[in-house]
């Protein structure tokens, strides 16, 4: 692929500055040749995009040469931004998501999960593990563990049902009645059914293993527990799904610390942080870009000429786009966006709902459009197949950020604002933004309006699907 020019793209390095931290590289002094460039060429439209924060630097290095080809026309007047800025934590974070695949396959692994499923359908009630305390057979479970969709016919059930009628107390397991019967039942399950290797493995540098039977037991019972927790407050993402977040939780987070994703998140704000004092490759990347598309805007305006700008922002790159908006309100009265396009957006709603649409109420954006998937094909995005079948943002508010059933802006199951999220002030206040804007699902294919189209049916095809992308060319 050719390379792509430097008038094209921004690339942040470390803390959101121009320090290199990968094979890419952008000077203060290269950014000051794409305003020169806008100015030479008199450009009328201009194009930032973010891409989304699990990219690595050549992955966004093409992305940013997909908006060049779809967007860029020099003769319309029309050039691109994108701003490659996940050099460092996106690697952490896949890396993790590869661990997690790996781990589904390791024996040990896959026996915990197999109890904790036979604890948690028993205490839910559902089919095949309901009438005389029976649990799903381990015939049952490795014929469900075959499919693309493990246990979708239990979620149904389930739902048919209208839930489960579970009772729980609001105690922590340590002073949990309820979670000492289950671990009493998860060592009898355990000791009853378990491997020889469960019972007698001494794997070196395995905690699990190392702790021997009775300490399996009590890890089957706590992810279990937190399961079913999750069932009784509503925050749950499916059967299979929410336990595979739990078994992630306790089996693999205590291991590494984190996820990566805050330092993706601390990223897309530093790079709008203060450039008071710095100098050089020590500047901010984004602080200084905005500073000279605010100069570059007076400069226009002064002269009687017109610059529209557009903002879109992919997954974790809708969060960068926020931190931007807030930079641009408190800092650069001259800049004003005329579209924000939020593209299956990984940002939490109460970030957007301090940051965002506030930009829009004081006259920094005019319009507002995301796309994302509609909830039926959000449960399909498998991120990592046969073992989290849900997409990437199901796993973003499960597991990576801090409280499960985090409130994302781009899940649509919650942004609904029914059923379970009915009673959210936070997703009521986002429904009725989105309300007032624009909502394109990715099922609508073929709407007489080119510019409500989209056809992703993967979180990380938003910004190359050709209907997305027309949709943004006409809405512009």
């Amino acid at each position: 692929m050719e390379a792509l020019e430097k008038i094209f793209f921004v690339n942040a390095g470390a803390d959101g500055t121009f320090a290199d931290s990968g094979h890419l590289s952008t000077t203060p002094a290269d950014v000051e040749q794409i305003f020169s460039y806008l100015e030479e060429k008199d450009i009328e439209k201009l194009l930032i995009y973010f891409h989304g924060g699990l990219v690595s630097e050549k992955s966004g290095l093409k992305a940013a040469t997909v908006m060049k080809e779809h967007f860029a026309d020099t003769a319309a007047k029309r050039h691109t931004v994108a701003f490659v800025w996940e050099t460092g934590p996106a690697e952490v974070v896949m890396q993790n998501l590869k661990n997690l695949k790996e781990l589904t396959g390791k024996g040990m692994f896959d026996e915990i999960v197999k109890f904790v499923t036979k604890l948690v359908a028993k205490k839910l009630g559902l089919d095949d593990a309901k009438g005389g305390g029976t649990y799903l057979s381990d015939e049952t479970i490795a014929a469900e563990k075959q499919k693309i969709e493990p246990f979708e016919d239990l979620d149904r059930s389930l739902d048919a049902r209208g839930g489960t009628p579970l009772e729980i107390d609001e105690e922590d397991e340590n002073y949990s009645t309820y979670y000492a019967k289950l671990e009493t039942e998860a060592k009898g399950l355990v000791s009853a059914e378990g491997s020889d290797e469960l019972k007698y493995e001494q794997a070196e540098g395995d905690e699990v293993a190392r702790g021997g039977m009775l300490f399996v037991a009590k890890v089957v019972a706590q992810i279990a527990f937190a399961v079913l927790k999750r069932y009784f407050k509503k925050t749950h993402h499916d059967f299979y799904p929410t336990i595979m977040e739990e078994a992630f939780r306790k089996l693999y987070l205590d291991k590494i610390g984190g996820w990566g994703w805050k330092q993706i998140k601390d990223k897309s704000g530093n790079m709008f942080s203060s450039n008071s004092g710095r100098t050089g490759n020590n500047l901010h990347a984004g602080t200084h870009f905005l500073s000279l598309l605010d100069a570059h805007l007076q400069k226009r305006k002064a002269a009687g000429k017109k610059l529209d700008i557009e903002l879109i922002g992919h997954s974790a790159g809708a969060i960068a786009v926020c931190n931007l908006l807030e930079a641009t309100t408190n800092h650069f009265n001259a800049i004003t966006y005329n579209n924000v396009f939020f593209l299956a957006p990984a940002c939490r709603t109460d970030f957007f709902l301090q940051k965002g649409s506030p930009a829009q109420e004081k006259g920094v954006f005019k319009h507002f459009k995301m796309f994302t998937m509609d909830e039926s094909n959000e449960k399909k995005d498998h991120c990592i197949p046969f073992a989290y079948t849900h997409s990437l943002l199901y796993l973003v508010s499960g597991l990576f950020e801090e409280e499960v059933d985090a409130k994302i802006m781009g899940l649509h199951e919650q942004l609904k604002a029914t059923g379970r999220y009915e009673s959210f002030d936070e997703l009521k206040k986002l429904n009725q933004y989105i309300s007032n804007n624009k909502l394109i699902l990715s099922t609508d294919l073929e709407n007489a309006d080119e510019s409500l189209r989209c056809s992703s049916l993967k979180h990380g095809d938003f910004d190359n699907d050709t209907l997305t992308l027309t949709a943004i060319l006409k809405s512009i």
